[in-house]
């Protein structure tokens, strides 16, 4: 049975994987991997001729994830851990797969490592299995291990440090293990150094055991020095910089605030339990007691001072290698509860524990959205596709937020607007109207203002959007006020070797939904329009239904040619026809022919004419 849980929650853990370059951080790894794969540690920044970086701040052409080196190269501002294991699995996988089934992997081992560590501890099986649950349905364990994100990789091989540390007061090489095992969680992140805090509290004052530690480490130990010294100039500096300045006691009252909200909210209510160390510790098990509250203590005292933790919930996820040491102290504490309990009320209780343990995580993984954040972060991988599909080769691109995956996936040159000065965006323009290349913007909506009205001032026209991240294209000096119109997804399906997109342009209200349905408005006309991957000529069929708030006759045409028309009233009527999709694009006009009618009698009611319910598309073949 728990065989049969491990499988199903791979393949949940497969299909709803979202390893792309995204952000900072999962593009930075993904930048990184690639150096690797090419033997390279830097690489040079992507300039525009004419306006060199001495003329500018020196992070103008530094997308996120880079750190800027000497007077052209950048070097990858993450630690290489991560990137190495993309590397190391690119030849079994392929490169596009590397990510994923890393981070797959690390997902699927942190939680065996889980249940491992709780037998290890002499917890029972059935305890054991209650742990490996509550890791895996973790909302937070969820949502971080759906990313190219290094922080469930860092629990995995924290937890085996532990392990093997632990196994080692038996039997001694054991330590051998640990000490790779903590190797690797550095190279992952530095700071994960802080699981040595329980890790010597298992190896005591056996000199042996230190020595295998420090054997298993030192390679890893003599290649991180290596790198760092080669990238930033000394063994002991990373990509971050000096860090001093993000860790302050101003930043502790609000993160223990983030801690209490978060915790029971991730680890449910019951890691309240976690409290009970000090009397475990007087119970006898005095050094689990310690290794746990050392393990707990030395993440969450650490990121307690870092400015990042209390700003959202997700940002606990630097806690997450602790995670295991929160979980091993409910149960033990839970043991304790349940041996004063009759047998059979434990039976009973332990049934009724799972299931709401598996419900509390469930809620709050629907409501911090962990199982779709995978969806979250291909919207990246959409807006470059759709970039190299839409601007030109010569453009030159301001963005921040999507900087990073921006250079991962496309050739052009990059400009990060929040760098600029006033006194440097017109340097920028006179070197782009000279070379002859159009200026384009890439921008989610909190960009909006502080990119187009105070960083890239200008008369900026929008000719696309990818969802709620919209492209602007800048047609002149003068400044004109800026209204985004994004785009609404409906749906995206696979066909035929092709991604394709189906999503509204203009004319219709938001999409709405219930349980059965799926469905838009218009006020009288709407564009669908659908988008394929790779750019190809195709046929394809779209089902619909029509519905409409008074009897009116609606057509459906193509590039002037009408597809389909007929009367439409309030029962929904089927519609199907065949179009053509033109070198990876198609546009579908939607017309009434009669007015709006307002959808109720209440103030600011909508006004309404026809609604497409339930959009279904197939690839029917190729352009001939």
């Amino acid at each position: 049975m728990l065989l049969a849980a491990l499988a199903g929650y791979a393949v949940l853990l497969a299909v709803q994987m979202g390893a792309y370059a995204g952000g900072s951080d999962s593009s930075g790894y993904l930048n990184n991997a690639r150096l690797l794969r090419a033997g390279r540690l830097r690489i040079e920044r992507r300039e525009i001729p004419g306006v060199p970086t001495d003329k500018l701040p020196a992070m103008t052409y530094v997308p996120l994830g880079f750190i800027p080196e000497g007077a052209r190269d950048m070097v990858p501002t993450y630690p290489v851990g991560l990137s190495l294991f993309f590397v190391g699995l690119a030849p079994v996988t392929g490169r596009a797969d590397a990510a994923p089934v890393t981070i797959w992997l690390h997902a699927l081992a942190g939680v065996l490592l889980m249940y491992a560590l709780a037998r290890a501890v002499a917890l029972s099986p059935p305890w054991a299995a209650l742990g490996a649950i509550l890791l895996a349905a973790c909302p937070l364990y969820l949502f971080i291990g759906l990313q190219a994100l290094s922080d469930v990789p860092a629990l995995a091989w924290c937890t085996a440090a532990v392990l093997w540390a632990w196994y080692s007061q038996e039997r001694p090489r054991w330590a051998l293990a640990a000490g790779g095992a903590v190797a690797v969680a550095v190279l992952v992140r530095p700071s994960n150094l802080l699981v040595m805090l329980p890790i010597a509290l298992c190896l005591g004052t056996g000199v042996r055991r230190w020595l295998w530690l420090g054997l298993g480490g030192l390679p890893g130990a003599v290649f991180l020095a290596l790198l760092n010294r080669s990238l930033y100039g000394s063994a002991l500096t990373t990509g971050y910089g000096a860090v001093e300045h993000i860790f302050g006691w101003s930043n502790v009252p609000p993160s223990l605030e983030n801690y209490a909200v978060t915790l029971p909210a991730v680890l449910t209510p019951a890691v309240v339990l976690v409290l009970a160390l000090p009397r475990l510790a007087r119970g006898g098990d005095r050094l689990l007691a310690a290794v746990l509250a050392a393990w707990i203590l030395g993440f969450a005292g650490f990121y307690a001072f870092y400015f990042h933790t209390h700003e959202a919930w997700w940002y606990l996820r630097f806690l997450l290698p602790a995670f295991p040491a929160f979980i091993i102290a409910m149960l033990l504490a839970g043991r304790a509860l349940a041996v004063r309990c009759p047998p059979r009320l434990v039976a009973i209780g332990a049934v009724l524990v799972v299931t709401a343990a598996v419900l509390w995580e469930g809620f709050w993984s629907y409501r911090k959205h962990s199982l779709t954040v995978g969806d979250s972060e291909r919207k990246y991988v959409d807006v470059t596709r759709w970039a190299q599909a839409h601007l030109p080769a010569s453009a030159i691109v301001a963005a921040m937020q999507t900087s990073g995956a921006m250079f991962y996936y496309t050739p052009f040159t990059l400009v990060r607007y929040e760098q600029l000065g006033a006194e440097h965006w017109p340097a920028i323009e006179r070197a782009a109207a000279a070379a002859g290349r159009p200026i384009y913007a890439v921008l989610f909506p909190f960009e909006l203002k502080a990119a187009l009205e105070t960083s890239l001032p200008g008369r900026w026209t929008q000719v696309g959007a990818v969802k709620d991240v919209t492209f602007w294209r800048l047609d002149g000096p003068e400044p004109t006020p800026v209204t985004a119109a994004p785009r609404h997804e409906l749906f995206t399906i696979q066909a035929a070797g092709l991604d394709v997109t189906t999503h509204t342009a203009e004319g219709w209200f938001e999409p709405e939904h219930s349980l059965l349905h799926t469905w838009m408005w218009s006020s009288g006309t709407g564009q669908l329009e659908f988008e394929t991957w790779p750019l190809k000529s195709s046929r394809a069929k779209i089902e619909f239904s029509l519905r409409s708030l008074a009897p009116c006759t609606v057509t459906v045409s193509q590039d002037g040619a009408v597809l389909w028309r007929g009367p439409v009233g309030s029962d929904r009527t089927p519609v199907a026809f065949s179009f053509p999709v033109k070198d990876g694009r198609a546009r579908l006009e939607f017309a009434s022919d009669q007015p709006a009618q307002p959808e109720s009698t209440l103030p600011g009611a909508r006004l309404l004419t026809f609604a497409v319910y339930d959009p279904k598309l197939t690839v029917t073949g190729d352009a001939r």
